[in-house]
């Protein structure tokens, strides 16, 4: 990674959670702030990926009604505020988040050509390994839809240089087992992973697992080129529910400020 450049973020929010309004303003407040990425996760009754924070945004989400065409209805409208409001050479690239069984029960080609349809750039499938994914690539690559794949802890190199391949532009290194939200420790164990997978990985890493603090931005900087934070942006917009009295507007400003209060900017 060159040492001049800009670390990026990928943020996240959960669609419907706590409203499909406010997911939208707390999207949009991630992505005014600079973010270059935002995951919108579909939410799934069974995630094997995500920890307790997650899990549980995805549940109430899917207790209040949340269907597939909602999801598609919130990336339409993110991708037209967005073009509205940010210059061609920052456009926040929306990516959608979920796991394999929503997609099968949609229709694979379907749900792609609709997920681009609504402005979504690329689409990440934790649980739909390279081996088996039903055409999910070949179908992207029709639709010009990037999917991003994820190297998991110990995997070997052989290994991670299929994943390297075919993954769309960027890879996402998962940083310890487990699930997502526990916090992670930027130690010298992880550091030699990165530069492991660097030598058989030529393109933009996007670490992700437990990164919630400024302080983990900034050791990671010329580690890798994206940091990715979900628990973190689902933790405060959690917190953000339990004020009734918050406005749409006051959940853009609030996760403006936190965005850049994780990434130093």
């Amino acid at each position: 990674m060159s040492k001049n450049k800009q670390l990026q973020l990928m943020g996240h929010i959960i669609a419907g959670y706590p409203t499909l309004e406010l997911s939208m303003y707390a999207a949009l407040g991630i992505a005014h702030a600079g973010a270059s990425y935002l995951e919108v996760q579909f939410p799934f009754s069974d995630p094997n990926a995500d920890g307790v924070v997650i899990e549980e945004a995805c549940d109430t989400s899917i207790a209040q009604g949340f269907k597939v065409a909602q999801g598609f209805s919130l990336l339409r409208s993110l991708s037209s505020r967005l073009a509205h409001t940010q210059a061609k050479n920052t456009q926040t690239r929306l990516i959608v988040m979920t796991y394999a069984n929503l997609i099968f029960r949609y229709g694979i080609e379907e749900f792609i050509k609709e997920a681009k349809e609504c402005g979504a750039w690329g689409m990440i499938v934790p649980d739909l390994p390279l081996e088996s994914d039903e055409k999910l690539r070949i179908l992207a690559k029709k639709y010009n839809l990037k999917i991003i794949s994820l190297i998991a802890p110990k995997t070997r190199a052989s290994r991670i240089k299929k994943i390297a391949k075919a993954s769309a532009e960027i890879v996402y290194v998962v940083s310890r087992s487990g699930t997502t939200g526990a916090k992670t420790h930027i130690d010298s164990t992880l550091l030699e992973w990165l530069e492991f997978i660097r030598r058989f990985c030529k393109k933009p890493l996007a670490l992700g697992f437990g990164i919630n603090s400024n302080e983990q931005v900034e050791v990671l900087k010329d580690k890798v080129e994206i940091i990715v934070a979900g628990s973190y942006f689902v933790r405060f917009i959690s917190e953000l529910a339990k004020d009734s009295k918050l406005t749409p507007q006051d959940y853009l400003d609030k996760l403006q400020g936190h965005t850049k209060a994780l990434m130093g900017w």
